[in-house]
């Protein structure tokens, strides 16, 4: 069986891992898993975990990637598709890729994937079915709504945050912070703080054709919650992140609420919700409907490998899975060197 992961993080080296780590089950028969690997960029880690490795084109527009991909399932004989990149254009042609004998590792539910590809349109679509959860947000499409959303915000928040209306890994995600320029910020190690002043030179030269959203900044714990359907119901993995350090914990407030988001978007490939407390309570900062770059930790902490349950799912084969008993124990996220050849 062949399967191919295209442009991905360096973390599907693990989800990889972890597929090969279950086995399949197809038909009746144990697989034999042949793993294909695509990037723009030659040395991403995926790659070394992958069997065949392949370079992808740069900078094509949403339908040609879609067409690209629809090519290399045919030329290289995939039989699973898991899409990172281009994911809601792939999803889109879904029957295209089935009618190759592909199975997409994706939702078939393109108009839901397009929704939270957007922070915008994912906050509009909760405000209307769980409006607990989503923070005051606004929206600027010029640098002088942008000074005037930051100027409304701050009256009743301690500190403003902003990020681009479409982002992946949070790279556009700032918090103004006007300590930043401060003798007590000498020994502060580079992070996402900037002061007020700087966003505005930054975002100056900014043609905003991508809009900017600002929200209060939420200080509080962040969870990460990976997710997956399956026939005994969703599995939650609720991941309280605290720098290197995770705990999984099946606090039953958390999962409930993941449960309710679940409900009302009704995806059954894996997603990753996240979450962060501000006083107390939880509130949405975007769903993720692919396995997050953090995924392995929650599979080895709570002892439930989620990539091989959900391509086993796909290929018709369903998993027993159950919660583990035991206290789930402390994972740390190590960088640790691979060896990527000549």
């Amino acid at each position: 069986m062949r399967i191919w992961f295209n442009h991905w993080f360096s973390t599907a080296y693990h989800l990889i891992r972890l597929m090969q780590e279950g086995g399949v089950c197809n038909n009746g028969n144990n697989e034999e898993l042949k793993f294909i690997g695509s990037s723009t960029n030659p040395l991403m880690a995926h790659l070394r975990a992958c069997d065949e490795q392949y370079s992808e084109p740069e900078n094509l527009p949403e339908k040609d990637y879609a067409d690209w991909c629809l090519e290399f399932c045919k030329e290289h004989k995939v039989d699973v598709f898991v899409p990172r990149k281009g994911l809601v254009a792939v999803s889109e042609r879904y029957e295209e890729f089935s009618a190759l004998g592909v199975k997409l590792f994706a939702d078939k539910n393109a108009e839901m994937l397009r929704i939270l590809d957007n922070k915008a349109r994912s906050y509009d679509y909760f405000k209307r079915c769980i409006p607990k959860i989503v923070p005051e947000i606004k929206t600027a499409h010029s640098i002088e709504e942008f000074e005037s959303a930051y100027n409304e915000l701050k009256i009743g928040c301690e500190r403003v945050c902003y990020k681009l209306e479409t982002d992946e890994g949070a790279r556009s995600f700032r918090v103004i912070d006007g300590n930043t320029e401060e003798l007590s910020a000498l020994l502060n190690a580079p992070n996402t703080k900037v002061s007020f002043e700087t966003a505005l030179k930054i975002l100056g030269k900014y043609d905003f054709k991508i809009p900017v959203l600002l929200m209060p900044y939420l200080g509080g714990q962040e969870i990460s919650a990976d997710c997956l359907y399956t026939a005994q119901g969703y599995i939650i993995l609720p991941r309280f992140k605290n720098g290197r350090y995770s705990n999984v914990k099946l606090d039953k407030e958390i999962m409930s609420l993941c449960q309710e988001i679940l409900d009302n978007i009704n995806l059954e490939m894996p997603l990753n919700i996240q979450l962060k407390f501000e006083n107390g309570k939880p509130f949405l900062l975007e769903i993720n409907p692919r396995m997050s770059g953090g995924l392995q930790l929650s599979c080895n902490s709570a002892g439930i490998n989620i990539p091989n349950i959900a391509l086993n799912r796909l290929l018709g084969n369903d998993i027993p899975w159950s919660y583990p008993e035991r206290k789930i124990p402390t994972v740390v996220n190590l960088e640790t060197p691979l060896v990527l050849g000549e």
